[in-house]
C-alpha cells in the first residue's frame, strides 16, 4: 500500500556571529590546518577565515566539499531488515541541497543527500517511530556539519498535534514530496532547529 505525505519546505536561514579568537592570525590559521587535517571542516573554515594569514582564502574554499551524489549516503547495517520503503521527491533549486537523517527511535538509521530536484527512495525497518531531520543549504562540509551555521535546518512534523515522529508500517511504502505543488496527501509541518541541534 502506498501513502503520500507532503512537505512545504519554508525556511528561514539564520545569522550566526561568531567570535573572534584572542590568539594571533598565525595561531588560528595554525589551529584552523590542524582541525582541516583532522577532517572538521566547518571548524577550519571558520578559523581560517578569522585568521586573514597567508593563504587562508585558498584554505577556506577547500574547507568546503564536493556534495556527495544523491541517494542514500550512510545506513545503519545492523538494521538489515528493509521491508518499507520510503521515497524522498524534492523540488529544488539546482545550486541546493537537502540532507536528510532518519531515526528510528532515536536511533540514527539512514542519511540522504539531494542536490537540486530528485526522488530518492530509501528502505527501512518498519514498524517503529520515525523522526525525520533535515537541513537546507549550498556549502556542504560532511556528514556531521552539513551546510554549517549558514544552513537552514528543521524536524518534521506529522498528524494533528504536530508530533516530531511518523509511525512506519511494514509492507508500506510512503512518499514525502518537499517544495511540490499540486500533490494529495497528508501535510507535513515542521519545527525549526539550530545547527548545533541538528549537528550533535
Amino acid at each position: 500500500m502506498k501513502k503520500s505525505i507532503v512537505l512545504f519546505l519554508f525556511i528561514a536561514l539564520f545569522l550566526t556571529f561568531t567570535a573572534v579568537s584572542a590568539a594571533s592570525p598565525e595561531e588560528m590559521y595554525d589551529e584552523a590546518y590542524s582541525l582541516y587535517q583532522q577532517h572538521k571542516y566547518f571548524k577550519a573554515h571558520e578559523l581560517f577565515v578569522q585568521s586573514q594569514f597567508g593563504d587562508w582564502e585558498q584554505m577556506a574554499k577547500k574547507c568546503i566539499r564536493r556534495w556527495p551524489k544523491n541517494g542514500e549516503v550512510w545506513h545503519d547495517n545492523t538494521q538489515w531488515l528493509q521491508d518499507t520503503r520510503v521515497t524522498f521527491a524534492v523540488k529544488q533549486p539546482k545550486d541546493t541541497a537537502i540532507f536528510i537523517r532518519i531515526y528510528k527511535n532515536e536511533t540514527p538509521v539512514s542519511y540522504v543527500f539531494i542536490g537540486g530536484s530528485d526522488e530518492i527512495t530509501v528502505g527501512l525497518p518498519g514498524n517503529g517511530k520515525y523522526t525525520i531531520k533535515d537541513g537546507v543549504g549550498a556549502d556542504w562540509y560532511d556528514m556531521t556539519d552539513a551546510f554549517g551555521v549558514n544552513g537552514a535546518y528543521e524536524t518534521m512534523t506529522f498528524g494533528e498535534y504536530d508530533d516530531d515522529y511518523i509511525y512506519l508500517e511494514s509492507r508500506y511504502e510512503y512518499t514525502i514530496t518537499i517544495n511540490m505543488e499540486d500533490v494529495t496527501g497528508q501535510d507535513i509541518g515542521t519545527s525549526a532547529l539550530n545547527w548545533e541541534e541538528f549537528s550533535k
